[in-house]
This record gives structure tokens, sequence and C-alpha cells, in this order.
């Protein structure tokens, strides 16, 4: 079953923000999901101390546990594992890119959000060679302009494109009921239109990133 992490050293680069959605989402229509929060900072763990009817889809592992045979043991019993493990380049973060389906590097176009990018890159390119498989993945951009692209934007995705870098065609936009999320510790179907501006939209947003990545995944198994 397809397992999915999230990769980018830089701290805010908004990479719980899209694994969340993406899992609940997925759960949201009844597809069997576990979100393994790896990440110290516990911020999907936290999430899920709240009453969100998908809670029970976070796993937290014990500090003890072997990250590589927490994500096995749960492939075997959900249709998707996601995973959300700490930015930085260490024994985790080669752990779970070495079980990876799909590896999303969400970063912001800007400048510096590139640079840092690229070093979970040359990660995921070093665990190529040392399990000599390929390791697919994407860049995802995070908080664009919902209606038109700054200049920054637009110059950082065309030079990310320009180096062949895989890119998701849909970004997740800055909106409101994306950081509402965590305030509430919900998901965005269980947040209120009445008192989160922009929910419509950002639902729609986050509707057409989950259908990429299943494309981007049933594409993969088609290639197989």
């Amino acid at each position: 079953m397809p397992t999915i992490v999230a990769a980018n050293p830089k701290g805010g680069s908004g990479k719980s923000t899209c694994l969340l959605i993406l899992a609940t989402m997925l759960a949201q229509q009844g597809v069997l999901t576990c979100l393994i929060d790896a990440d110290p900072q516990g911020t999907i763990a936290r999430w899920a101390k709240g009453t969100s009817a998908y809670r029970n889809i976070v796993i937290v592992p014990k500090q003890t546990d072997e990250l590589a045979e927490v994500i096995d043991s749960h492939a075997e019993k959900f249709q998707f594992v996601i995973i959300d493990v700490q930015g930085s380049a260490n024994q985790e973060m080669a752990a779970a890119m070495s079980r990876a389906d799909l590896v999303l590097i969400p970063m912001q176009a800007k400048t510096a959000d590139a640079e840092v990018a690229t070093q979970s890159i040359t990660l995921l390119t070093r665990q190529e060679r040392l399990f000599k498989r390929t390791i697919p993945y994407a860049v995802l951009f995070m908080r664009t302009n919902p209606a038109i692209p700054t200049r920054e934007e637009k110059d950082i995705q065309d030079s990310i494109r320009s180096r062949d870098i895989p890119c998701l065609t849909v970004a997740l936009h800055e909106r409101t009921a994306y950081s509402q999320l965590f305030a509430q510790r919900k998901s965005l179907g269980e947040l209120s239109a009445a008192s989160v501006n922009g929910l419509p939209q950002a639902s729609a947003n986050a509707v057409s990133f989950t259908e990429e990545v299943i494309a981007m995944l049933r594409k993969q198994r088609n290639a197989a």
C-alpha cells in the first residue's frame, strides 16, 4: 500500500499541514489511512488531542521504536501510510524515504526555501543509491497567492521546473482554513464556513491536491 513522506529541513515549510490535509481528506472518503507523527515537534500529535472524528488516524511511535519497523507493520493494515518526520537529514528521515512510494517536498515559492529544498533532494538521491531503487518525489508549493501569483512565486516555480525537478501542478494556497486546522484541531470538513473565511475554496484546493497525489501514485503503479 502507498507510503507517503514529506521532507524539508526548513522549519515552517508546511510539511505537517500538507500531510494532515492529505490524510484527513483520504480518511473523510473512507480510505483506511494512518498518519504517523515521528517528528519530535509533535505538531500532528497535538492536533490529535482535539475532538476531530479523525484523530484516531494519528499514530505516535515510541522513542524506542524503529521507524522502518513501525512503517512496515502499518503498511500491512492500512491503504495509505503517511509519515511526518523531523525535517533534518537524520536516520529517521532516511528510514522513511527508504519505504516511500512518494516523497513530497513542500516549500514556499521563495528563494531561501528553494535553496533549502535541494537538501531534501540530495538526501533522497543518496537513499536511492543506497537502496538501489528509484524513490518518486515531487515539490509541493505551499502558501501561494490564491488569486494572482507574485512575481517571486512565478520566478521560483519556473526556476524549479526548468531544472527538471518534478512538481505538483496543484499548490496549497495561503488560506485561513489551513491554519485553523491546528487552531481548532479539526479537519477541513469539520470546520464551520460561518467562522472560517474562504473555507469552500480551501476545501476545493485540498481536494485537487489529494486527487493529484492519488493520480501520481496510480501512474507509478501502472508503469511498474
